[in-house]
């Protein structure tokens, strides 16, 4: 089944159901970001502080409030109320222009499923409903899991736009990016 648009910026997927974020999936937050697994190729490396977690809940719900779009809390339809992953499209400013950031991190205790994958198709059908900015992923050279779910996303491979860093390259992908 193709995303369906529910009410109030929420999205369904065969499997999952996407709502937007809110202050209380602070929790939610620190699990996922402070697992070293799901930052593997993060230079950043995970989230070390628990108050980071209620910053970075209330930056992404406000986006909603500002913009109208923004992350999704991403629940398994089975599971209704349980969070296993944060993602979809964001309106942020990057290298001096204004772009849709896709963004997607999933559970380790979800991986392997195809649900990064569903999770792209919606954010990328919101994208295409908005179609006001680009839309622009871009991750670390080595995390070729992310590049394959951007690629089979429909994102197009965009090395004039890579970024060389001391210690890792940003390889980008993108829509509508000129």
């Amino acid at each position: 089944m193709p995303p369906r648009a529910l009410a109030d910026g929420r999205a369904q997927t065969d499997r999952l159901t996407l709502r937007p974020i809110a202050e209380h999936d602070a929790e939610a937050v620190w699990s996922i970001h402070s697992d070293a697994r799901t930052n593997l190729f993060n230079p950043a490396g995970p989230m070390r502080e628990r108050s980071r977690a209620d910053e970075q809940a209330r930056e992404w719900a406000s986006s909603w409030a500002t913009d109208g779009q923004g992350y999704w809390a991403v629940e398994l339809r089975e599971q209704p109320g349980a969070v296993v992953g944060f993602g979809g499209i964001r309106l942020v400013q990057w290298r001096d222009r204004r772009v849709y950031n896709l963004y997607y991190r999933l559970a380790p205790a979800v991986w392997g499923r195809g649900l990064a994958g569903e999770l792209v198709e919606a954010s990328v059908a919101r994208w295409r409903e908005l179609g006001d900015h680009p839309l622009v992923a871009y991750t670390t050279a080595d995390n070729l899991p992310s590049q394959r779910v951007a690629s089979r996303g429909g994102l197009e491979r965009r090395p004039e736009f890579d970024e060389v860093r001391a210690t890792y390259t940003d390889v980008v992908f993108g829509l509508g990016l000129r």
